[in-house]
């Protein structure tokens, strides 16, 4: 028992670092909150990412799993994105994301300024230090 929970401090301080790197991130979409319990973004390496079903859900779109690749639709865009891969394929074509989707809890999280500027059609804006974001669907505004 006690060789087991000496193995499971080593792996817990071991993820500590990692996990702590990332911060969360307050998204707005119009003016309203879009965050969920536990954050819906999160800063990661340098990049905001989202969580994609709940990407997914907001933008009212259609998801599709296959293995660690999701297929999101969204209007008249489809995009497929894959844990560990930062290649991904948007209305047909292949793209380099700016960061490697990963699995964080078993959800997917996707590099989100690409993800609503090429997906979902809408505006985005960072607060300095990318503490905050700002969606904008009119993107004339």
């Amino acid at each position: 028992m006690k060789r087991l929970v000496i193995a499971l401090a080593a792996v817990l301080l071991t993820l500590a670092p990692a996990l702590a790197k990332d911060h969360l991130v307050k998204l707005t979409m119009d003016g309203r909150a879009v965050d969920r319990i536990g954050g819906i973004a999160l800063l990661h390496d340098g990049v905001v990412y989202a969580d994609s079903i709940d990407l997914v859900k907001t933008f009212d779109g259609l998801v599709t799993f296959s293995g660690n690749s999701l297929k999101i639709e969204i209007r008249s865009h489809v995009g497929t994105f894959t844990a560990g891969k930062r290649r991904a394929t948007v209305d047909g074509a292949p793209v380099m994301l700016p960061g490697v989707p990963f699995l964080r809890n078993g959800d997917l999280y996707v590099p989100l300024d690409y993800f609503i500027r090429h997906i979902a059609g809408a505006r985005v804006r960072f607060s300095p230090g990318r503490a905050d974001v700002l969606v904008n669907m009119n993107p004339r505004s």
